[in-house]
């Protein structure tokens, strides 16, 4: 059975190649509603960059018989209201008069499907390729996700899912996960409709000390 490794994001330009695909298979429809044709282009520059909320100091992939095969992409709220006005600039410095005409749909995605609130750990994306899809990847990812939230100190961890994806909300469910609450966004006349789904890691991490305390006992 092949093995399943984790590796953070080094800023390499084939690396940012693989970011921009992966990050176009998390949201196909959405992410051209919301930035235009030109962005996987800006995904491209934004992971070589740093301090911003889509760099590769943000970014773990996960290597499948010494391939590319998944990525995650998450930060905590002080990344967060450190690197939003940044990220918002290097936007506009890419894309220009198209960011522009784009601007009130990316307000709209930030106060809705990016806020987050003291203590969270916010998971943007994951995403694995189709060829590599039944190997427990995205699982792999997902607990990476936690694990990273709680060496950050984060109280929660929350990710955001459109309502239509039944396959995604069953697996977060599965992990723990619970919906917390719906909102939209209105992209080029389209709705898209997103769950807002968290898990409580001060309960996590309650439930692994009371096993390691079970076990240190006998």
């Amino acid at each position: 059975m092949a093995h399943i490794a984790l590796k953070a994001g080094g800023g390499e330009e084939t690396e940012a190649e693989h970011f921009a695909r992966l990050m176009e298979i998390s949201a196909p429809e959405y992410f051209p509603a919301l930035l235009g044709e030109r962005f996987k282009e800006l995904f491209r520059r934004l992971f070589l960059e740093k301090a911003n909320l889509f760099s590769h100091e943000h970014v773990v992939f996960a290597i499948y018989e010494g391939q590319i095969a998944g990525m995650l992409l998450g930060y905590d709220w002080r990344a967060k209201k450190r690197e939003e006005k940044r990220t918002g600039w290097l936007m506009m410095k890419s894309l220009g008069f198209d960011f522009l005409r784009k601007l009130p749909g990316f307000i709209s995605s930030t106060s809705g499907s990016g806020r987050l609130e003291k203590g969270d750990y916010y998971v943007s994306n994951v995403a694995v390729y189709p060829e590599f899809r039944g190997r427990k990847i995205g699982k792999a990812l997902m607990l990476e996700a936690e694990r990273l939230a709680m060496e950050s100190g984060a109280e929660r961890i929350a990710l955001d899912v459109e309502v239509d994806n039944e396959r995604a909300i069953a697996i977060y469910k599965k992990l723990g996960y619970s919906v917390e609450r719906e909102h939209s966004i209105e992209l080029e006349g389209r709705a898209y409709r997103f769950y807002r789904m968290v898990k409580n890691l001060k309960v996590e991490k309650e439930n692994k000390c009371g096993l390691t305390s079970g076990f240190s006992s006998r």
